[in-house]
């Protein structure tokens, strides 16, 4: 009967019907990683394709460590070549890999899911500790400076600026004074501008720099005291971060990379956490459409 089939299929989505593991999630996650937020280099975009394409062929070499020892040794070797270049969640990026590599070699799965949630745990508590600390020993980041010019004058911020009631005319007044002070034909005392902003930037751009810190001290001393009331605190608190931050900030590979932090730290723990950070990856996935070209056209 039509019913019957129906309340079958529906049950087949039942996610307590679901046996995937959390291994499994976690390289088909990492998978998409390589592909999608990996280095530019043509020797990584090849392997990676080629790893892809074989992956789609034969799904069980996902499983394989000699797969995954060559893509962590191409991406540490593709690391090296842009060392002066690469942002700093390139660096996190090739760590994880040998992580992930370390974990299918085990051939243990409770073993590799040990891995796994470890260095997961490590990397959220050493990553939002260091980065604070980076950040308050910056004077330029705790006056709000660098909040303040990069609202001016990243056009990847221009959007959300402008949806914070920045004036669209700001924009142009300090790419100017940025092309002048670019330029060789200008001088400029000490090879300084005063970039041209208003009193609500500033107040904006301070309110930013404390929500930022904030939170990722946050998130850093909630998982390193390893309780299960800190550890639920500590994903909501980097749940919040991930689906605020990359909206404005088009680091998307960095949010992915959090975002199979948070679920290797929930698969099997915390179930309905769990399945929030796949909304995670849709989410972040979603943030890639071209809305800041939408805001600032209308």
């Amino acid at each position: 009967m039509i019913t019957a089939e129906l309340k079958y299929d529906l049950q087949g989505l039942d996610p307590r019907r679901w046996n995937t593991t959390l291994l499994e999630v976690v390289l088909a996650a990492t998978m998409v990683l390589i592909v999608s937020f990996g280095f530019a280099e043509p020797i990584f975009k090849i392997a990676s394709q080629v790893t892809i394409f074989a992956f789609i062929i034969r799904p069980a070499l996902i499983r394989n460590p000699v797969i995954w020892f060559g893509l962590a040794a191409i991406a540490t070797i593709s690391l090296i070549l842009t060392l002066t270049s690469a942002d700093n969640h390139k660096y996190l990026f090739v760590y994880w890999l040998w992580v992930v590599f370390f974990a299918v070699a085990v051939r243990n799965e409770p073993l590799a899911e040990r891995v796994l949630r470890s260095n997961a745990r490590f990397f959220l508590v050493f990553v939002f500790l260091l980065a604070a600390l980076q950040k308050v020993l910056s004077p330029s980041y705790m006056s709000g400076e660098m909040f303040a010019i990069r609202l001016l004058t990243d056009h990847r911020f221009e959007a959300f600026a402008q949806l914070l009631g920045v004036d669209p005319g700001l924009f142009s007044s300090a790419k100017v004074a940025f092309v002048q002070l670019k330029s060789p034909l200008t001088e400029f005392v000490e090879n300084t501008i005063l970039v041209p902003s208003t009193e609500y930037v500033n107040t904006l751009a301070i309110w930013i720099t404390w929500y930022d810190l904030s939170i990722q001290i946050a998130i850093g001393v909630l998982f390193a005291i390893r309780r299960q009331f800190t550890d639920i605190l500590g994903h909501v608190c980097l749940l919040f971060f991930i689906f605020t931050t990359y909206i404005p900030a088009p680091v998307i590979g960095f949010g992915w990379t959090l975002a199979i932090y948070g679920f290797a730290t929930t698969k099997g723990r915390f179930p309905r956490f769990a399945v929030v950070y796949v909304v995670a990856f849709i989410s972040i996935l979603l943030y890639q459409l071209p809305w800041r070209a939408w805001v600032t056209y209308w």
